[in-house]
């Protein structure tokens, strides 16, 4: 009597498979398809992991009321496992890095803003004592938070614009993200670490770059049909989300990450211009050239006196 029950069961559970799969947004489903925005922006400071959550789900919230479609959120921490999400076909739409979306070649949909500016500065963090001048800190440790192949260049040709040393800090310890970078030097583990101007934490400032692009909203899976590409890029320009920095989304404008760009395909060199290391020197004087003789009189020696001869040796004597 309980085999026909066991068989009941399984027939069930094989009965309401398909619906599960349905729900989550499955392709060849009946219902609407659920789309997943990330966001993986580890230069951005948020409170904890729940902060940057919410923020994904903030931005998701506000792109299902645009569009009418289902949308949720999920942050994430490390490359890593957002790079595996989004190979899984498990992500389609993010909020990245502009370093990271440079590397990928993911389409960009719109620019992320803070204060409605879409760069911002980045300034050298650094605990008290350790110096109020990037001139004090060569051979010190930088704490480094992971992005993609190019961190190095991104600090060494963007942040700095080659005006120091490729190895001009020593090797510091990795983070996951800013926040793990500044618990770094505040903790004494590391000398200094590259944050967005406003997010040090209380920490000292020893230096400050030209404004950087901040994160990009992206599309990370191809295969999102081309009409709700096109919505989204759309609607995400008026979504106001506030995390961490950043407050909203303007138009994309590949011009102003040409900079970044550059800087990333080219390799660490030694410094051509002016170092950031150094104070601006007071001009020396001019110099004079060289005085011109022609148009004058030539000089003339006088000739020999007549009577200037050598007189004759003495005679012999005997």
């Amino acid at each position: 009597m309980r085999l026909p029950r066991v068989l009941a069961c399984i027939a069930a559970l094989l009965l309401a498979a398909p619906a599960v799969a349905q729900d989550a947004g499955a392709p060849g489903g009946e219902g609407p398809a659920t789309y997943v925005v990330g966001v993986f922006t580890p230069r951005v400071l948020f409170a904890n992991s729940l902060a940057r959550q919410r923020y994904a789900e903030s931005i998701a919230q506000a792109l299902q009321a645009a569009t009418g479609a289902p949308f949720r959120g999920r942050g994430f921490a490390t490359a890593g496992e957002f790079a595996n999400q989004v190979g899984a076909g498990a992500v389609d739409f993010a909020v990245v890095e502009a370093q990271y979306q440079i590397e990928k070649g993911y389409p960009a949909l719109a620019q992320a803003t803070a204060g409605g500016a879409a760069a911002q500065p980045m300034v050298l963090a650094v605990a008290g004592g350790k110096g109020e001048n990037i001139g004090d800190l060569q051979g010190k440790s930088l704490a480094t938070v992971s992005v993609g192949p190019g961190d190095r260049a991104f600090v060494t040709n963007f942040l700095l614009q080659g005006q120091v040393e490729p190895d001009y800090f020593k090797k510091g310890k990795g983070a996951r993200d800013v926040q793990g970078a500044l618990t770094l030097v505040s903790l004494g583990k590391a000398d200094a670490t590259f944050t967005y101007a406003g997010q040090t934490a209380g920490l000292g400032t020893a230096f400050r770059s030209r404004p950087a692009p901040l994160p990009v909203f992206v599309q990370t899976d191809a295969s999102v049909p081309g009409d709700v590409a096109g919505t989204v890029r759309k609607a995400i320009t008026g979504v106001r989300a506030s995390g961490g920095l950043l407050d909203g989304f303007t138009a994309y404008a590949a011009k102003p990450h040409g900079a970044l760009r550059s800087a990333l395909k080219a390799a660490p060199a030694r410094p051509g211009g002016t170092p950031v290391t150094s104070a601006v020197r007071a001009a020396l004087p001019t110099v004079e050239p060289h005085l011109s003789l022609s148009g004058t009189p030539p000089v003339v020696l006088p000739d020999p006196a007549a009577d200037l001869t050598v007189p004759p040796p003495p005679a012999d004597q005997f």
